[in-house]
């Protein structure tokens, strides 16, 4: 049987005799992978399509119940990577990490694919505001994982006006106006404005990273390590990223 789909490459992990086991996201949002044979060769004459987040028109074959099919055919067709700039290319592996864990294989949510590919064209356009394209796929991940409530109005009051504090696993989004909290912990003014142009605004017109900005500061550090938790702790990438900026 041969399959082919429109995707967005993730992860390339090494195998034997110079191959490699490549994860990707299909234009459905469902999690694919296959063995591409002798792509670590020199002479392989479909490397460059494997890089993260390049947008390929990738078959594959093997029988329907084969947990591991060939990958017969990879045509590159866009790719983010814009040579020279470490701070997006290293976005571009934290961006391929993530979406290779949330991404499920059977389970498709094509919201999924349009959000990396929107992120992969936002960090060609503008590779200069890589951090504040990575922040914007994290919200938006959480929100496709249903693990963000609507900011909108108050878990527990429902006001829509009143500054959030604190993003309760209970009750969403809290309030001043209904929650007490310790001023030194609660979000800063103008974290709900922040949320907000994270919503409205698309991948290409992400909040630039302000480090004065301190709704910014606290919804993005909030927000990270909410998914991280959620996947299981940090990823090597994440790692790399923070030693290199």
């Amino acid at each position: 049987m041969i399959r082919t789909c429109e995707a967005i490459v993730l992860k390339a992990v090494p195998f034997a005799e110079g191959g490699a086991v490549v994860s990707f996201l299909s234009e459905h949002g469902e999690r694919l992978s296959g063995l591409a044979k002798g792509v670590k060769k020199p002479t392989a004459r479909w490397v460059a399509a494997f890089e993260p987040l390049g947008m390929v028109r990738v078959s594959f074959f093997g029988k329907e119940q084969t947990e591991l099919k060939r990958v017969t055919r990879c045509e590159l067709s866009f790719s983010p990577l814009c040579l020279g700039h470490l701070e997006s290319s290293l976005v571009m592996a934290c961006l391929a990490d993530l979406f290779d864990r949330v991404a499920r294989e059977g389970v498709e949510d094509d919201r999924l694919y349009r959000l990396l590919s929107a992120c992969g064209r936002a960090l060609k356009a503008d590779p200069d505001n890589a951090l504040g394209i990575l922040a914007y796929a994290e919200h938006w991940l959480l929100h496709c994982m249903g693990l963000l409530p609507h900011p909108r109005t108050c878990g527990r009051c429902g006001s829509e006006t009143a500054p959030l504090v604190l993003l309760s696993p209970e009750e969403g989004w809290c309030c001043s106006s209904c929650t007490p909290v310790d001023p030194r912990e609660a979000l800063p003014a103008g974290s709900r404005e922040h949320l907000r142009n994270l919503r409205l605004r698309g991948a290409e017109a992400a909040p630039r990273v302000d480090p004065t900005d301190g709704a910014q500061q606290a919804v993005t550090a909030l927000l990270r390590a909410r998914l991280l938790q959620e996947l299981g702790g940090g990823l090597r990438s994440y790692d790399v990223l923070w030693r290199s900026v």
